[in-house]
């Protein structure tokens, strides 16, 4: 092989990643996680970059909620510096924003009960792959009520995190947090209560809730959020009241 055909092969190479097989460059540090260890993802909202309460969007959608979470880092917790904020007393959290629109995904909702009736419940699950895989749960449990099985949610109002409903669960980095987990202190403040397909039910969430663990040191998250949910039809054609 001459010169110069020795010189246009090593060329060719260097620009086709001939000589190295595949071409990809392979990038030092990066995990990568089988889509397969991952749990199935079903009705997916789009998600929304925002940052809010500070820059407030408004809801995305007419059923849709927003909602951001602080988690506080700490055993089997840790966020890219650029999501860091401080939190709590001297802590550190990895901030977590959410615009979710809900409009037409009537399985997010469990509306209704074939168990509980002619009781009739309330409860949205949102399942989030991005921008890290978060379960959120807002359930507000039995909003019609019989003699056996009393009303949480009966109206509008203010109600304070408790070891009840209605209540916030978000499972976020393998580690589970709750309303109902005792040291959680918030509010829902329902601004529209409903029963009715079609009807409106709307407010907003704000406090801490704490990790659902049987270790002393239990983690914590903050959450701000605001939701309006369009209800779907109830289950098992129950009526609304």
């Amino acid at each position: 092989m001459n010169r110069l055909n020795l010189v246009c092969l090593v060329l060719f190479c260097f620009s086709t990643a001939a000589c190295s097989g595949s071409g990809e460059e392979e990038v030092p540090g990066t995990d990568v996680v089988a889509t397969a260890d991952l749990p199935p993802v079903q009705d997916v909202a789009p998600v929304q970059d925002v940052d809010w309460p500070q820059d407030k969007p408004g809801l995305p959608g007419p059923s849709s909620y927003v909602l951001t979470l602080d988690v506080e880092m700490g055993p089997g917790v840790a966020c890219a510096a650029d999501v860091q904020v401080a939190c709590f007393e001297s802590a550190t959290c990895c901030h977590y924003p959410f615009a979710r629109d809900l409009t037409g995904l009537g399985t997010k909702f469990a509306f209704g009960s074939t168990h509980i009736a002619p009781a009739v419940a309330l409860a949205m699950t949102d399942t989030m792959p991005m921008p890290t895989f978060t379960v959120l749960t807002l359930n507000f449990g039995i909003i019609i009520g019989t003699s056996d099985k009393p009303p949480a949610t009966s109206s509008s109002g203010v109600y304070p995190f408790s070891g009840f409903e209605p209540e916030i669960t978000v499972t976020i980095q393998n580690k589970e947090f709750s309303s109902r987990v005792e040291g959680s202190e918030g509010t829902f403040d329902i601004t529209d209560w409903t029963a009715e397909e079609g009807g409106k039910w709307a407010g907003t969430i704000s406090g801490t809730i704490v990790q659902q663990t049987e270790k002393a040191t239990k983690l914590r998250a903050k959450v701000e959020g605001e939701y309006e949910f369009i209800l779907p039809a109830p289950a098992g054609g129950q009526p609304g009241g």
